[in-house]
């Protein structure tokens, strides 16, 4: 387990045990197309979902780590994962995300800054610059970002749909140097 700077909460890699959790975000999440601007596809059934998530525990492109209080270690407070890796540029997108009822709490900047200092470590994937994308109205995210230091690289214009409505997709990114 990775320790994080931040007491009685630390990050853990993405284990099978906290599969049934995981799931259940998934199936109880009314409204992911807010979250996302990749497309929305229905829920596969659990087996599938297993299929997927063990074959991310494999890939050492990607890493996903579940924030959990050490006083509850088996219910994962929420989640980041780092993904479309670029060795040649030393660089990777995350994303995270927190069911319903852990939001709105400060676990996202507790998140965050352990997950900057773990994946800023990590060796093997040896990252320069990490980025994030968000949609314009998400000012949570916006907020949490520009707290951790990241600077806006642009905007994709319109590139969010929701609900017929049209919103921007903002790039956020922050270099290993920059680290706050």
């Amino acid at each position: 387990m990775a320790r994080s700077p931040i007491e009685n909460y630390m990050l853990v890699p993405l284990q099978e045990s906290y599969f049934k959790e995981l799931y259940s975000w998934n199936t109880e999440e009314e409204h992911f197309e807010l979250y996302t601007c990749r497309p929305v596809t229905k829920q596969k059934n659990y087996e599938e979902y297993i299929k997927v998530m063990q074959k991310s525990i494999n890939n050492k492109s990607e890493k996903t780590y579940l924030l959990i209080d050490e006083c509850y270690p088996d219910l994962p407070l929420g989640r980041v994962k780092v993904f479309d890796y670029n060795p040649r540029n030393h660089s990777a997108e995350f994303g995270y995300y927190f069911p319903r009822i852990n939001r709105n709490q400060g676990l996202g900047s507790i998140m965050l800054k352990n997950f900057l200092y773990i994946v800023f470590q990590d060796t093997e994937l040896n990252l320069n610059k990490l980025y994030a994308t968000t949609c314009s109205n998400n000012s949570p995210s916006i907020k949490l970002l520009e707290k951790h230091g990241f600077k806006l690289d642009g905007r994709l214009r319109e590139h969010y749909w929701i609900d017929a409505i049209k919103y921007d997709q903002c790039v956020y990114s922050i270099l290993k140097g920059e680290l706050i």
